[in-house]
């Protein structure tokens, strides 16, 4: 990692907070679920479950793979969600979509490798890949997603100068940070374009369920039946992030190649059958649903205080499902804004954190992240930030 320049503190997003003398701060850092409706409650009965009654199985080691009882359920529910034939072997459990991710990578990426990622996207995983001594190549989104010119031009110049480009990691759905949800064609064009050129896909799941109105468009694992596409998935966002249960998603031959390439003894047995038990009730498909409901009137509410308020000192466009709110900053420079917010009790992280090339967004951008913040306190934020901009 050393080698690969990745490890300061802006890996971590601890440069995310700044000090504020504000007395009633308001969180618009981390993409974290809504404190007060995690389930709690019955995931303990799941858990107590578990030590009551599978406790000498739940006590050991679990394998490389993941508890069986947990892939299968996770396998029934994606089968309904996308009309897919999944298996429990169609899956490998992780501690979180990052452990996934560097999973991914340690079994598929060799040095000097090109791998394609959105600029901006998710810095976390994009240092994952750095930290294989990839060459990491970064293209931008419009309001349908990646770039498909931009993606053509990169793999061109990778193949004219001798490299393999080796995979494209993207969020399709509710982008972290931009919100944007890739649109159906886009999809089924980029498939196109890393089928000719024999490049994986691996497509990031993380938010795709938390729609606000109507469900993004299918995923291309499912429109392509998994051929050259790893999707990656977690409770984290649905649920708890404590959970730290990830996945992929793969054809068989990937997911047991993947398996010979983890060295970790796998992810919590407890943790896992717990989760099993819970999932088997339908918890998760009622809390989910009031979630969508919750974080689209959180949203809301925030682009609505925005526009009252700070009209003339931001673009942007609301998403459709997601945590995240992408600000461009008019006529500011976006990390001063983010000093003067944090004053008045704002706390989010400057754009510029979410592109591999920090100068690619020119101190314009904002992510302000709406999950974790209550719904009246949305509508203190144009208020707060309009004070920022003066």
């Amino acid at each position: 990692a050393r080698m690969a320049g990745v490890g300061d503190p802006n890996d971590a997003g601890w440069t995310w907070t700044l000090p504020s003398q504000y007395p009633d701060l308001i969180p618009l850092g981390g993409g974290i679920p809504d404190a007060p409706t995690i389930p709690t409650e019955q995931f303990r009965e799941a858990l107590n479950a578990v030590l009551d009654e599978e406790a000498d199985d739940a006590m050991v080691y679990g394998g490389w793979t993941g508890f069986d009882g947990l892939r299968e359920v996770m396998a029934d529910r994606q089968n309904r969600i996308e009309g897919l034939d999944l298996d429990a072997d169609n899956f490998i459990i992780h501690n979180g979509s990052s452990a996934a991710m560097d999973n991914i990578a340690k079994g598929f990426i060799n040095q000097g490798d090109v791998v394609i990622v959105e600029g901006p996207s998710f810095s976390g995983i994009v240092e994952t890949i750095q930290a294989y001594l990839a060459e990491v190549v970064e293209v931008p989104i419009d309001g349908d997603g990646i770039s498909l010119e931009a993606v053509a031009s990169a793999i061109a110049e990778a193949e004219s100068a001798g490299k393999t480009v080796k995979m494209i990691y993207t969020i399709p759905d509710y982008h972290n940070p931009t919100g944007v949800t890739m649109s159906d064609s886009r999809r089924r064009a980029l498939l196109d374009l890393c089928a000719v050129h024999r490049v994986l896909l691996v497509e990031d799941g993380a938010y795709s369920e938390l729609y606000f109105d109507d469900a993004a468009p299918r995923s291309m694992y499912a429109l392509s039946d998994g051929y050259g596409v790893m999707r990656v998935g977690s409770f984290s966002k649905v649920a708890a992030t404590g959970l730290r249960i990830g996945w992929v998603q793969a054809r068989h031959e990937i997911t047991s190649a993947l398996s010979k390439v983890r060295y970790d003894m796998g992810t919590s047995p407890i943790l896992l059958r717990a989760m099993a038990r819970y999932l088997k009730t339908g918890h998760l498909e009622t809390h989910v649903a009031e979630m969508r409901d919750l974080y689209a009137l959180k949203c809301r509410t925030l682009c609505d205080s925005l526009e009252e308020h700070c009209a003339q000192y931001v673009r942007f466009t609301r998403p459709e499902g997601g945590f995240f709110l992408w600000l461009e900053c008019i006529g500011a420079s976006a990390s001063e804004v983010r000093v003067a917010a944090a004053e008045e009790g704002l706390i989010f992280p400057s754009g510029s954190t979410f592109f591999h090339d920090p100068d690619k967004g020119g101190d314009r951008y904002l992510r302000l992240a709406f999950s974790a913040a209550s719904v009246e306190q949305m509508i203190q934020v144009g208020p707060r930030l309009a004070t920022a901009f003066r």
